[in-house]
């Protein structure tokens, strides 16, 4: 193949890598295998209630209202940071919410309940995810957290929280790409579709490249959390044999996908991608540090992909 017809081919290859080559530390329940909708038990009164006070949780926190929060622990509830440090009581959460609400770029809350239990009377335990937005331009973070939930005077109330795992790249944390994205490159059409597995967690996506009477090239793309690195990997396939994969790893502004892979004549690639959102509905991709079998390449210029409604 010539040097002209692999660059040619590799602008394919560059965008698989994307988003396929597109964190996880998957809490258990994530992981489990979801219930018929014939299996699955109505949520109890209680369970609703708990699920609702985290909506209003966000709420609050979005709203910036620091006595709000503080009101939802009990009088000398407990609430330990991603540092380890401990408050007790409402006044001092309150007082260091009115702190933290001090900041320009605090972002914008959402809370992600993955499980409710209740280990005793009047006692819940509630797991899920916290995630940080500062804007549609950059990349959304998450921590894990457990709080434990008391029944007081009928009023379900938060006795203990606790959140960890402050930098830990999750699946949650690219929800944002879900869903179809296209783009044009000189005479190809190029289309992305993401959708979260319903049984796993896993994010599957296809892949198709058209160019003007020319036959439509294909791919599938898998993106799951590597046991092996505790990162993002990704894994991308096209139809004729070629294929690649990437770690992921997020800076605040952009996703880097380090990525390696085999064209179609088995010539070896090798680049890192860099993702960054532009927009609602827009996702800025540009491709650096390129090798082509034992040759380098320089880096492309921004590519925008826009999501199709």
């Amino acid at each position: 193949m010539s040097n002209l017809s692999r660059l040619k081919w590799k602008v394919g290859l560059v965008l698989l890598l994307l988003l396929a080559a597109s964190s996880l530390l998957v809490p258990a329940a994530f992981g489990r295998v979801a219930p018929s909708i014939a299996q699955q038990a109505t949520p109890s009164t209680d369970e609703t209630a708990i699920r609702q006070s985290a909506v209003d949780f966000a709420a609050a926190f979005n709203k910036r209202d620091a006595k709000a929060l503080a009101a939802m622990w009990t009088e000398q509830g407990e609430s330990k940071d991603t540092n380890g440090v401990t408050l007790v009581g409402r006044a001092a959460i309150e007082r260091a919410y009115e702190e933290i609400f001090k900041k320009p770029t605090v972002g914008t809350m959402e809370v992600l309940v993955k499980t409710v239990r209740f280990p005793a009377k009047d006692m819940a335990v509630e797991e899920g995810l916290v995630r940080l937005s500062n804007g549609i331009k950059t990349m959304p973070l998450s921590t894990s957290y457990i709080a434990v939930h008391a029944r007081e005077n009928g009023q379900w109330k938060i006795a203990l929280s606790s959140e960890s795992g402050e930098g830990i790249d999750r699946l949650e944390d690219i929800e944002w790409l879900l869903g179809s994205w296209t783009t044009k490159v000189k005479e190809e059409q190029i289309t992305f579709n993401f959708a979260k597995d319903s049984r796993k967690p896993v994010i599957t996506g296809t892949f198709t490249r058209v160019g003007s009477g020319k036959e439509a090239v294909k791919g599938s793309i898998r993106i799951a959390f590597d046991p092996e690195t505790g990162r993002i990997r990704s894994w991308g396939f096209e139809d004729d044999g070629a294929h690649s994969q990437s770690l992921w790893s997020n800076d605040g502004k952009s996703w880097l996908l380090d990525g390696k892979g085999v064209l179609a004549d088995g010539t070896p690639t090798r680049e890192v991608i860099v993702i960054q959102r532009v927009g609602q509905d827009a996702i800025s991709w540009r491709a650096i540090d390129r090798v082509l079998g034992e040759q380098e390449l320089p880096d492309t210029a921004p590519l925008r992909l826009t999501r199709t409604k």
